[in-house]
């Protein structure tokens, strides 16, 4: 049976809007790519498509390159679904604005999906949604230098390339979104700030610029504000175990920073973060289908800076029986070693 909130895959789908001549002819179409989670693009995929309501509607085959291509479609409503072997089932809802006449021409969407193989990890998509990204090809070729250089660790030259993407296309919301965390990276942080604005000017539903924000409000050490900014991308994306665990580590800071002996109130807040700090350590954990060791070093530190330090070491425990090969485990067992002595043990 098909799962229609995607609790087996990731998928990030970027919708383009565009209306032409070709559409008129055409009606509505749905255009895409399929690629594994390493970036492979995938052969020979079928794609079904079906109505909104689970109609088949039409099926096809995807090329070597992992494309795809539906036309002729006069609904507004579609689900894309794919049940590959040895992958999780996917279904993608796609929305048309309108049905398709001699006044509406018909429109275009273009999704890029990435497959999961069976048993990882759960997650649903967030609203990635661009509209109207008609991306000329010399923005598209600037922006996949970039990521070259990025993987080379040339940030400069990254930087460069997305600027070159940016010039062919101001509007261009991935070029925008991969600049900011760019200068996140090199610590050019106002930059990184006006990167985001831009790109959440262009889609303000992606989680991923709250997550940026938020990730900059950390490095200046605006503990509580990026507690607020990661909220609104937990609710954008609420299946994202790393919104939590980043969360998490944001209420952790934010509790450590308050002085207790400073007022009741102070106090108060000391512990309400580390209760909201423990929580989203443990959602986190839980969305990841319990494959996440860090989670364990996080409760370590939450618990150490609340003085309990029986439950600190529980934790490296936990952490070391799941990362057994981590190369801090001698200098690990030695704290635990600490805590317990401590303890009274």
């Amino acid at each position: 049976m098909r799962n229609p909130i995607l609790t087996s895959l990731t998928v990030v789908a970027l919708l383009c809007l565009s209306a032409s001549a070709t559409a008129f002819q055409q009606g509505n179409s749905i255009q895409g790519k399929v690629s594994n989670a390493a970036g492979k693009h995938m052969a020979q995929v079928i794609v079904e498509i079906e109505t909104g309501n689970g109609q088949p509607v039409e099926t096809t085959v995807t090329n070597n390159e992992g494309d795809f291509s539906i036309t002729g479609l006069t609904g507004t409503s579609y689900i894309v679904v794919i049940r590959q072997l040895d992958y999780e089932p996917l279904s993608e809802h796609v929305d048309f604005v309108r049905t398709v006449d001699a006044d509406a021409p018909g429109e275009r969407r273009t999704i890029q999906i990435t497959l999961i193989p069976k048993g990882g990890v759960a997650a649903r998509p967030s609203n990635r949604v661009v509209s109207g990204q008609s991306v000329p090809k010399a923005a598209r070729d600037a922006l996949e230098r970039a990521l070259k250089f990025s993987k080379d660790n040339k940030s400069e030259d990254t930087i460069a390339s997305l600027k070159e993407a940016i010039k062919a296309y101001p509007d261009y919301f991935d070029a925008h979104l991969l600049l900011a965390g760019e200068y996140l990276k090199v610590d050019r942080l106002d930059e990184s700030i006006a990167e985001y604005e831009q790109a959440r000017k262009i889609n303000p539903k992606d989680d991923r610029v709250y997550q940026g924000f938020g990730q900059v409000l950390m490095k200046q050490k605006k503990f509580a504000l990026a507690v607020g900014v990661l909220g609104e991308a937990a609710r954008l994306n609420p299946s994202d175990a790393n919104i939590q665990m980043v969360m998490g580590m944001a209420l952790l800071e934010h509790a450590s920073a308050a002085n207790p002996a400073q007022s009741k109130e102070a106090a108060a807040e000391r512990e309400r973060s580390f209760g909201l700090a423990e929580a989203a350590f443990l959602k986190a954990f839980e969305l990841s289908g319990k494959k996440m060791a860090a989670v364990h070093l996080q409760l370590a530190r939450l618990y150490g800076k609340k003085g309990e330090r029986s439950k600190a070491a529980d934790e490296l425990e936990q952490y070391l029986k799941m990362s057994p090969g981590d190369k801090k485990a001698d200098s690990l067992r030695e704290a635990i070693k600490t805590l317990r002595a401590g303890d009274g043990r």
